[in-house]
C-alpha cells in the first residue's frame, strides 16, 4: 500500500491530477456568465413561440381534428427544441463525453468528443468482450441521437399536412365554414336581438352559398369546365363533405405513417417494434445495460495520423442526451397509440353520419321537432318525411347538414335548431307546394283567398287553411261543424279531407266561372 507521499509522486496521481487541471481549462474555457445563458435561452423560447404561432386552431373541425394539427406539432416542436438545448456545447452542456487516455492533450480530447458526436458510437454490453471485427462493430453503431431534433421537426411538420390541404381547398366551394361557426359562437349572441340578426344572416348566407354551388354546376361558363366535369368538383354538393372526410383518412393515414417511422428511426436488432419492446422492459424491469434501448455509455473508435502512420483508438463515451431521449420516445410513441385510435374512432363516426341518408334525415328532424309544440303530433315524422327529404335534397344538401353539424358541435344544440329552424321557413318561402304548418302540421296552402261572382247578389268567400284556430273558424262558419268533441288524432284526419274537399270545389267553381264569363263575350 501507498503512502501519502508514495502516492502523490506514483504516475497514477500525476494522470489523475493531469486528466483534472484539463477538465478545470474546459471547464473554465466553456463557462460563460449567467446572464449570457439566461439571455440566450429567453431568445430560443420566444423563437419557440413565434414558431408555434402558425399552428392556431380553428372552428371548422372538431377535438380529434385539433389533436392531430395542433396539440401533437406543439408538443413535437418543444420538445425538438429541448433536445437542441441539450445538444449545444457552449449553452446547453456537453450531450457526448469522453474518457480520453492520459496522454491526450485539451484540444485532443475536445476533437476526441467533436468526432465521435459527429460520427456514430456503437453500444457493446458490459459483460461482453468488444468485438475485433471492424465491420461488427460498425453493425452495432447508433446512428439515431443527432438527428432526433430534426426528425421531431420533420414530424411535426407531416401532422400539420392534412389539416393544411384542409384550410387551403375548404373555403374554394364558397361556404366559409371556419366564419360561420365563428359567428354562432360569438359571446354576444346571448343578447336575444342580436342572435335573431346573426341567425338570419347565417341563414341567408348558407342559403346563398347552397344556390351558388347550384349554379355553379348547372351553368359552367367555360367550354372546358362543361366537358371536364372534374373541374367543377369544388362546386358540388357534397365537395365539402367529401373533402372533410378524406382529411380524416389522411389523419389516421399519417398517424400511422408516423408510428412507422418512429420504429424505423429506432430500430435494433432485438426489437422489431420499438414501442412494445420498451413497454416490455418496463414492466419486466429491464435496463437500457440489458436492452441497449438508449444506451447511456457507448463506444467510439477513431484513426489520427502520427508521423504518417494511422493509428486507431477506442474510446469510452457517456451520452447523457439518452436519458432524455429515452423517456421523449417512449411518451411519443404511446401518444401515437392513442391518438390512432381516436382518430380511426372519429372518421368512423364522420363516415357513418356522413354517407348515409337516413342520418341526415334523422339529424334534420330531430332539429326540425325541437323548433315545435310539444303537443305536436308524432304524425309530422311519419306522414311528413317527404316534405323533409326533400327540404335535404333540394335546398340543403349534404354540405348543408355538415355547417349545421358544425355549428352543433361548436355552438351547441340550441343555436343549430334555431338556424334550422330559419332555414326551414326560407325553404318553406320559396316551396309554397310543401308548406307545414308548426301549429298543426296540416299543408298550408295559401294565404286567404277571396273570389268574387256576381251572379244576382251572392258572393262567395273562400277561407284555406292557416292554422287550427282559422280552421275551426271557418268550419263553424261554412258547415256549422265543431269538431272539438273528436279525439285529436281523428279529428286532425276529418280536417285534411274537409279541406281538400273544399278547395277542389273552389277549383271546379272558378273553372265554370271562366267558362261563363267566356261564353258571355262570345
Amino acid at each position: 500500500m501507498y503512502s501519502r507521499s508514495e502516492f502523490e509522486t506514483s504516475s497514477t496521481f500525476k494522470g489523475l491530477q493531469q486528466h483534472y487541471h484539463k477538465g478545470r481549462e474546459r471547464s473554465s474555457r466553456t463557462a460563460y456568465h449567467p446572464a449570457a445563458v439566461l439571455e440566450v435561452g429567453a431568445m430560443m423560447l420566444q423563437n419557440m413561440f413565434s414558431a408555434l404561432s402558425f399552428l392556431h386552431y380553428r372552428k371548422d373541425d372538431d377535438f380529434v381534428d385539433r389533436l392531430s394539427y395542433f396539440y401533437t406539432p406543439s408538443f413535437l416542436i418543444m420538445m425538438a427544441i429541448l433536445v437542441s438545448f441539450k445538444q449545444m456545447l457552449k449553452f446547453g452542456g456537453r450531450p457526448l463525453e469522453c474518457w480520453v487516455p492520459a496522454q491526450f492533450t485539451s484540444s485532443w480530447e475536445a476533437y476526441t468528443e467533436m468526432y465521435c458526436w459527429a460520427q456514430n458510437t456503437y453500444w457493446v454490453p458490459i459483460e461482453q468482450d468488444i468485438p475485433m471485427d471492424i465491420a461488427e462493430r460498425e453493425y452495432r453503431q447508433i446512428s439515431y441521437y443527432q438527428w432526433v431534433p430534426f426528425f421531431l421537426l420533420i414530424q411535426a411538420f407531416l401532422y400539420y399536412i392534412p389539416c393544411l390541404v384542409w384550410r387551403l381547398m375548404s373555403d374554394k366551394s364558397g361556404i366559409r365554414l371556419n366564419d360561420i361557426v365563428q359567428l354562432a359562437t360569438e359571446k354576444e349572441n346571448i343578447e336575444p336581438d342580436y342572435r335573431t340578426r346573426i341567425i338570419e344572416s347565417l341563414a341567408r348566407h348558407i342559403e346563398s352559398a347552397l344556390r351558388y354551388q347550384h349554379a355553379a354546376t348547372s351553368r359552367a361558363q367555360y367550354t372546358l369546365h362543361r366537358v371536364l366535369k372534374c373541374l367543377n368538383m369544388r362546386y358540388y354538393e357534397s365537395y365539402v363533405t367529401g373533402l372533410y372526410l378524406a382529411t380524416k383518412v389522411m389523419y389516421v393515414s399519417n398517424i400511422l405513417t408516423n408510428l412507422i417511422l418512429v420504429n424505423k428511426f429506432l430500430e435494433t436488432d432485438e426489437y422489431s417494434i420499438y414501442g412494445l419492446g420498451v413497454l416490455r422492459d418496463l414492466l419486466f424491469g429491464r435496463s437500457w445495460m440489458e436492452s441497449g434501448n438508449f444506451p447511456r455509455v457507448t463506444l467510439c473508435d477513431f484513426e489520427v495520423r502520427v508521423l504518417g502512420n494511422n493509428q486507431r483508438h477506442s474510446v469510452q463515451c457517456v451520452l447523457v442526451i439518452n436519458i432524455f431521449n429515452e423517456k421523449i420516445f417512449i411518451l411519443i410513441w404511446l401518444w401515437f397509440s392513442m391518438l390512432f385510435v381516436a382518430a380511426t374512432l372519429d372518421a368512423a363516426y364522420w363516415f357513418s353520419i356522413s354517407l348515409f341518408h337516413k342520418d341526415r334525415v334523422r339529424f334534420v328532424l330531430r332539429h326540425l321537432e325541437l323548433t315545435t309544440d310539444p303537443d305536436r303530433p308524432e304524425l309530422f315524422r311519419k306522414e311528413k318525411r317527404n316534405q323533409v327529404e326533400h327540404f335535404l335534397k333540394a335546398y340543403l344538401k349534404v354540405d348543408g347538414v355538415l355547417v349545421l353539424r358544425m355549428i352543433a358541435l361548436h355552438a351547441g344544440v340550441m343555436f343549430c335548431t334555431e338556424i334550422t329552424d330559419a332555414l326551414w321557413k326560407r325553404y318553406l318561402s320559396q316551396h309554397p307546394e310543401n308548406l307545414i304548418d308548426e301549429d298543426s302540421s296540416l299543408i298550408n296552402f295559401a294565404r286567404i283567398l277571396e273570389l268574387s261572382r256576381y251572379d244576382g247578389n251572392s258572393k262567395m268567400m273562400v277561407m284555406v287553411v292557416i292554422n287550427r284556430k282559422d280552421i275551426n273558424i271557418y268550419l263553424l262558419i261554412s258547415d256549422s261543424l265543431s269538431y272539438s268533441h273528436i279525439e285529436h288524432k281523428h279529428r286532425f284526419v276529418l280536417i285534411v279531407v274537409n279541406t281538400l274537399i273544399d278547395r277542389l270545389t273552389w277549383i271546379v267553381k272558378s273553372r265554370r266561372y271562366k267558362f261563363d264569363i267566356q261564353n258571355k263575350h262570345q
